[in-house]
């Protein structure tokens, strides 16, 4: 499918590790807040950088200039301009760079910057079958955090995501898992979800304790219910 990325790219990545995207990542959630950008806008960067980088090899100094111009490419309507970006980067990169990558990036891409994200079908999920604001916010971080691992996450379609987000947000607050009628509107069973819930789960509780905090910090405010202190079960019982 032309819209998602190769799961093991970062293996034909000569100068760029995990550990470096993630880091760009924890700065692109950084941005978004700055600047007040759609949850969705966050989501599609990422899927925009990584396969730009599942087809291009990106030496580590050009990594942050190719997932400046992922931010600006769809969602937001007014998005910052180009010389808003050279200030973001802290002048790192010139107008005429920035510019350059923006016309590499759209041909890489062929153009196509309408993807499904685990945001949207989330989201369908969440308006299908309400399991109350601490739990929706709580789904929203849990699915957030995958953005910062490319091995396991990648590997899984984004509606699986979603709903293994959807589970653990919903047996953490509700003690239950997955309704009927989010079985019957995607087909996915519990059993076909827990591969990709255990994954999860495993993200959720290494989350405080990895060097990128920006998405447990987002979630940590009043406006989130602080669900990112939350603590999730040591087990579950699939």
């Amino acid at each position: 499918v032309t819209h998602r990325p190769k799961p093991y790219y970062m293996r034909k990545q000569p100068d760029i590790t995990s550990a470096m995207r993630a880091i760009l990542v924890d700065w692109l959630v950084e941005v978004r807040e700055e600047y007040k950008l759609r949850n969705e806008t966050l989501y599609l960067a990422v899927n925009y950088l990584d396969r730009f980088l599942s087809s291009m090899s990106v030496l580590r100094g050009k990594l942050q200039l190719v997932a400046i111009f992922c931010y600006s490419k769809y969602e937001e309507i007014y998005p910052p301009d180009v010389d808003e970006f050279v200030y973001i980067t802290d002048d790192t990169y010139t107008k005429k760079q920035l510019l350059r990558m923006e016309h590499l990036l759209l041909k890489v891409l062929a153009f196509d910057l309408t993807v499904p994200t685990i945001n949207q079908f989330l989201l369908q999920y969440i308006h299908k079958q309400a399991v109350g604001t601490k739990a929706e916010h709580l789904a929203m971080y849990i699915a957030e955090l995958t953005l910062l691992e490319v091995d396991p996450f990648l590997t899984y379609v984004p509606s699986l995501t979603a709903a293994a987000a959807y589970c653990l947000a919903n047996y953490t607050i509700n003690r239950t898992f997955w309704p009927g009628t989010l079985q019957a509107f995607t087909g996915y069973t519990l059993s076909d979800i827990a591969p990709c819930l255990a994954d999860l789960h495993r993200a959720c509780l290494n989350a405080p304790h990895q060097s990128q905090q920006a998405i447990w910090e987002k979630y940590k405010a009043p406006k989130y219910m602080q669900v990112s202190h939350l603590a999730i079960p040591a087990t579950l019982p699939l």
